[in-house]
């Protein structure tokens, strides 16, 4: 039987204080390990070289979408059978890389997401926690899924999966993607419990806020074009039912009193005119979508 041939990626964007020994504790785990440096301005693809890493340099800063979508690429071209992700800013534990890799050397997931909020303890600041559990409703909502932990970058992939991933979104909004991409295809999703260290004195390179608000955009994006029908089609049912409720009420309080209800009666159009108009461009984009 072959033996399988581990990678681990680590898209980093001005991470030198921490990839060296991120480099050296992956290494201990898998075959190969690759860093996608994506323009940033320290030192940091010289070390991750003198660490052991293949270095892949970006000029400018990309985001971690399109690290990735290289990442998946040298993947294939080196013929992994299994990658991880992982980040370079030492949040995530290289040594708990075989608990991500081992539910698909066994062959019971064909990929593997880490959860910060299982079993193990991890330090997550609470605004962060609370976006987190918004985003990740709005991915489950948008699939099938039932993932805890929809924004974490610690994963594990199958080289059946390789393929799958249409890398869409250039930024953070990647990792919904990446998982609505695999429910989509029907791949078997299992997760298990990571720690992740956070560092609360080194400022985050983004605004969370703005950052959030982002990748939820990205997710209704997704979801809207990949599902159409239950993201414009139920609310536009639910529009219209609600409509056609006003409508009764404007009946009967003409019938009571032989007045026309005037805001009732205007509620009535908005609601039955906007469902109409989200239930047809739900079946219009479902019937497009289905002959692509």
């Amino acid at each position: 039987m072959k033996e399988l041939t581990l990678a681990a990626t680590i898209p980093a964007y001005n991470e030198a204080a921490t990839i060296g020994s991120v480099v050296l504790k992956a290494k201990k785990h898998v075959d190969k390990v690759l860093v996608v440096d994506d323009g940033s301005t320290d030192s940091i693809a010289e070390i991750a070289s003198l660490a052991g890493a293949e270095v892949i340099k970006h000029d400018q800063n990309l985001g971690k979408g399109v690290a990735l979508k290289e990442a998946f690429n040298w993947a294939i071209q080196k013929k992994i059978d299994i990658l991880v992700t992982l980040d370079g800013d030492g949040q995530h534990n290289p040594d708990e890389i075989p608990s991500l890799t081992k539910p698909i050397i066994t062959g019971v997931a064909d990929a593997v997401n880490g959860s910060r909020f299982m079993d193990k303890n991890s330090d997550t600041p609470g605004y962060r926690k609370l976006g987190q559990n918004i985003l990740t409703t709005a991915t489950n909502i948008g699939s099938r899924l039932k993932i805890t932990d929809s924004q974490n970058g610690f994963r594990a992939f199958s080289k059946k999966t390789f393929t799958t991933f249409k890398f869409k979104t250039p930024g953070m909004g990647i990792e919904s993607e990446m998982l609505l991409d695999l429910d989509k295809e029907g791949f078997r999703i299992l997760e298990v419990p990571i720690s992740c260290k956070y560092d609360v004195d080194k400022p985050s390179k983004k605004n969370p806020l703005s950052h959030g608000v982002s990748v939820l955009l990205t997710i209704i994006s997704y979801v809207s074009a990949a599902h159409p029908l239950t993201f414009f089609g139920i609310p536009g049912f639910i529009s219209f039912l609600v409509g056609i409720n006003f409508g009764l009420k404007v009946v009967n309080i003409f019938y009571d009193t032989g007045q026309i209800a005037l805001g009732t009666a205007l509620l009535m159009l908005l609601f039955i005119t906007g469902g109409a108009f989200a239930l047809f461009a739900g079946i219009i984009l479902y019937v497009v979508s289905s002959t692509l």
